[in-house]
């Protein structure tokens, strides 16, 4: 359904449950998209949607509550990358040649083993667009 300035409506349920079913599967792909990992994925998704129950009587009211647990499962991302970045750093120090637990290893066809080696931001808008199916937008501030 079209809003009058040719916008597409999104329909928000009323209820959480039926929100998180409705997003679940999207929002996976989303941070699969961006941590390269199924079980990370999962992790960030379940993490995203606990944030969004804690608000949802604020969330729910919001413009695009899909879009806002989209930006909390992208920060989440940005957190655990920063986190693993430091982890790899302190090993590097330390004289270890490899963490104990290594990240669980997923393959990945060609084209995402090269979205992988994008600038961040880059690596998101591309993950955004071809994985969560989302317009280009001007500012991230535009989801939420």
């Amino acid at each position: 359904m079209a809003s009058s300035d040719g916008q597409a409506e999104v329909q928000v349920p009323d209820s959480f449950e039926a929100f998180y079913r409705q997003e679940f599967p999207a929002v996976v792909a989303l941070a699969f998209g961006l941590s390269g990992s199924r079980q990370a994925a999962e992790d960030l998704t379940q993490e995203a949607f606990l944030r969004v129950h804690r608000e949802w009587a604020r969330v729910q009211h919001m413009e695009s509550p899909g879009g806002w647990v989209r930006v909390v499962t992208m920060n989440l991302a940005r957190s655990r990358f920063r986190r693993l970045r430091r982890e790899a750093a302190t090993f590097a120090r330390l004289g270890s040649r490899e963490p104990t637990m290594a990240p669980t290893s997923v393959e990945f066809d060609d084209f995402w083993m090269e979205v992988g080696r994008l600038p961040r931001r880059q690596a998101e808008v591309i993950v955004l667009r071809y994985i969560d199916d989302r317009p280009s937008l001007q500012s991230p501030g535009s989801l939420a």
